[in-house]
């Protein structure tokens, strides 16, 4: 789902959002109010209730959410810096085509985070990742490639 269509939701209050994302299990709903609580959008921020609803929204398949899981992995924001689950949530995401999580998985490879390292694999989720359309993945590819000159 694009970042655009999570909007029809924040003009509700955070007692709505609740109700909508625990009664229908909506994972529009979750993301949003991660979102909030993550980034302090009308509230202040809480990086672990961020954590709850984004794992809430991505337990029900948003890629966008399973990507901002594992990056909340990978900085130990309202968990533990756990670089395994953060590669977990990155593939969940990279197997439905989100280019973001595909160039961080590279990364993660690349640089044997919560894997062994393998260069070659990187390769593989930064080219993918680069024809989906990631600017920074094409960079990644290129920075990988003057390495070896």
């Amino acid at each position: 789902m694009a970042m655009d269509d999570y909007h029809e939701y924040s003009g509700l209050k955070v007692r709505k959002l609740v109700k909508i994302a625990n009664d229908e299990l909506d994972a529009d709903a979750m993301y949003e109010l991660g979102y909030r609580y993550c980034f302090g959008y009308k509230m202040r921020p809480n990086k672990r209730k961020a954590l709850y609803w984004m794992l809430g929204a991505a337990y029900l398949d948003d890629p966008v959410a399973q990507y901002l899981v594992g990056t909340m992995y990978v900085f130990g924001e309202g968990t533990a810096v756990d670089f395994t689950e953060a590669v977990y949530w990155f593939g969940v995401a990279a197997d439905q085509g989100h280019a973001p999580s595909l160039n961080e998985l590279g990364i993660m490879y690349a640089e044997g985070m919560g894997v062994e390292p393998d260069l070659e694999k990187a390769k593989e989720f930064w080219k993918k990742s680069e024809e989906l359309g990631c600017e920074e993945a094409g960079e990644n590819l290129k920075q990988l490639e003057e390495m070896k000159e």
